[in-house]
């Protein structure tokens, strides 16, 4: 009965003296916004100013516009992403693929309609499961 009364104790006061607040949480520091935009501001009458400028053209002509900016102009940006990243990741499929990967198969791999985004997605889950799956089988036996 100590030891219950005890662990109900513990659980009291972990739960009473954990807290969280969000008093911060939408706080905004708006002289450091206002700066990012007199910096954006600045690049867009760049721009307008010149026609056909481009990124590639701004970094060695006049870096000092984009300096303190996060812009990548290679191969590697936005617009010349090749390949499967994180961002293209589908968690629905992952999911069939991790937990329910028999019926995954009909459901995303023979599917017309999924994409090959939802398909790699599958496939790492299904390999997830293997490797969480064939560790605890092998751990079990």
């Amino acid at each position: 009965m100590k030891k219950l009364l005890l662990a109900v104790l513990a659980c009291f006061v972990f739960t009473s003296l954990s807290y969280g607040t969000n008093a911060d949480l939408f706080e905004l520091d708006e002289s450091k916004i206002n700066a990012e935009f007199a910096e954006l501001n600045e690049l867009e009458t760049y721009v307008s100013m010149n026609e056909n400028v481009t990124i590639h053209n701004i970094y060695e002509e006049n870096a000092g516009l984009v300096n303190g900016m996060n812009l990548s102009y290679g191969p590697e940006g936005m617009m010349g992403q090749n390949g499967f990243s994180i961002d293209n990741f589908e968690w629905g499929s992952f999911a069939w693929g991790l937990c329910c990967w028999p019926v995954g198969i009909f459901t995303v791999l023979i599917n017309d309609s999924k994409g090959n985004d939802h398909k790699i997605s599958y496939l790492i889950g299904v390999g997830s499961f293997l490797l969480l799956g064939g560790s605890g089988f092998g751990i079990f036996f």
